[in-house]
């Protein structure tokens, strides 16, 4: 029998900045916050997936730190994207610092137009199955979902069957980046176009008690728009963040943790996004419990108004 109140995790995409899952989840662990169910879009499917199959905290930040390690991350880190350190900005004198940016990222704009994504299918998926182990999505020990992008429908697609290295591999195929997963008649991309942090699958899936977890950049009023492709990508940031908002409403609780200064390509900062993970966990693990605990007495006293004693 299924338990009658059960709690759910939301994991969001951001990238690097999705490594403070694992410190969101250790701070859960560590606070006794049972997880019952697990969604996640892009690297928030990543980390769920690692989690859903054996849901310990040591095992999933062992198993990451290894990854990033390793050399099949070292050959599609998207380094060439990163941005400079704050540090270094300030050193590089105006042109020259524009120059070489421009440069760098007219390599990745050449290949977009020439290849469906500079990483290939094949190191992908060896990047995948490093953290991943080749079971369907059944045989998980939590119940998990994950979120890709149709880009034939345009619809959202919520995979809770099928083989978990490519409904991960789905759920995070940035586009451009990464190449598209096709499964069935559908070519998915990275679900984070669509629906960044997934509470309404979670939702949907029985969780009585939605928790959050939003990992994505906020949107930074100090940039300057001076030209149209910094205005387009400008008004898309916007339109991503007014749609996140949204869609966080149907959550009891958001987890924010504090990634300032930290980019989306930042892998090298991993255990500055675990701790931040950690302490944004931890400052909010006793409202979450009193939150959890007003939830079920809720559900119990509307159970006993369905049953009325004679």
């Amino acid at each position: 029998m299924g338990k009658w109140f059960k709690i759910g995790l939301a994991l969001g995409g951001g990238g690097a900045r999705g490594l403070a899952h694992l410190g969101v989840l250790c701070a859960l662990e560590r606070g006794k916050i049972p997880i019952d169910i697990l969604t996640g879009t892009s690297m928030g499917a990543l980390v769920g997936g690692v989690f859903a199959l054996n849901p310990r905290c040591d095992f999933l930040v062992e198993r990451f730190r290894r990854y990033l390690e390793s050399k099949e991350f070292q050959k599609t880190n998207p380094d060439f994207l990163r941005e400079p350190e704050q540090e270094t900005k300030q050193t590089l004198k105006g042109i020259f610092h524009r120059f070489s940016a421009f440069i760098k990222k007219g390599v990745f704009y050449s290949q977009s137009l020439t290849r469906k994504a500079p990483i290939s299918e094949e190191e992908f998926v060896q990047n995948i199955s490093f953290l991943l182990d080749p079971v369907d999505m059944g045989k998980t020990q939590i119940p998990l979902a994950v979120v890709a992008l149709d880009l034939k429908s345009g619809e959202e697609v919520v995979l809770k069957e099928g083989p978990l290295q490519k409904t991960v591999s789905a759920s995070c195929a940035i586009p451009g980046i990464l190449p598209p997963v096709i499964l069935g008649d559908r070519v998915l991309v990275d679900g984070g176009w669509i629906n960044r942090v997934p509470v309404g699958p979670l939702r949907k899936m029985g969780a009585d008690f939605a928790i959050a977890v939003d990992v994505a950049e906020g949107v930074n009023e100090s940039l300057d728009f001076e030209t149209g492709l910094d205005i387009v990508l400008r008004t898309n940031d916007i339109t991503q963040h007014s749609l996140s908002q949204l869609q966080l409403k149907e959550a009891d609780i958001v987890i924010r943790p504090d990634l300032t200064g930290i980019r989306w390509s930042d892998f090298h900062r991993f255990e500055d996004c675990l701790k931040a993970g950690e302490d944004a966990a931890q400052a909010q693990t006793e409202e979450i419990r009193s939150l959890i605990r007003r939830k079920k007495m809720k559900k119990a006293l509307s159970f006993r108004s369905c049953f009325p004693s004679s």
